[in-house]
């Protein structure tokens, strides 16, 4: 079992300002990706600053957001990342029936255009496949070309972030049951 020391109660003043940066719109960090990530503050401020604009400053509607990170944590059944978007995927007003379709790994092609289209290129890029031109041209006429980039973009990040939180064996929530 790979595991960190705590970096955040002796942090730099450099350090202090990095984390002060990303706590600034996600709240504390407690024990998720970038309590990890703190061991190397220029590398979070980075990384940090990648998945703010993507969840905070993107042009996505806020449902297929969290809809393309919930298809990224269960692709690699990262359950710490699943847990903390479900959450959010549902403030956002992804429907409870989507987010178990995508839990349970069903069949993604039964979801209404809107949310198939985006789910489709995120399973395409998780599978290292190029995506159709019909499905690009599609979800660029819908999202625009920002939002295709950043249905791409998303699926990266959100696998670097499972990445870290894999490598040091993060827990999940103090009594939160596993999702799968």
């Amino acid at each position: 079992m790979a595991k960190l020391p705590d970096p955040l109660s002796t942090l730099a003043p450099d350090a202090k300002r990095v984390y002060d940066k990303i706590t600034a719109k996600r709240g504390q960090m407690r024990g998720g990706p970038f309590a990890s990530l703190m061991h190397h503050p220029a590398l979070a401020e980075k990384v940090g600053d990648l998945g703010e604009y993507l969840r905070f400053g993107g042009t996505l509607p806020g449902d297929i957001r969290e809809m393309a990170i919930l298809i990224t944590a269960r692709s690699v059944n990262q359950a710490y990342e699943w847990i903390a978007h479900a959450r959010i995927a549902r403030t956002e007003k992804l429907p409870d029936d989507v987010i178990e379709r995508v839990r349970t790994r069903g069949d993604l092609a039964a979801l209404p255009p809107r949310l198939r289209r985006p789910a489709r290129v995120v399973q395409h890029v998780l599978a290292y496949e190029s995506i159709p031109q019909g499905l690009q041209d599609e979800v660029q006429r819908e999202l625009g070309m920002t939002g295709l980039m950043e249905l791409v973009a998303l699926a990266g990040q959100y696998r670097l972030i499972a990445g870290v939180l894999f490598a040091f064996d993060t827990p999940l929530p103090e009594g939160t049951p596993a999702p799968f």
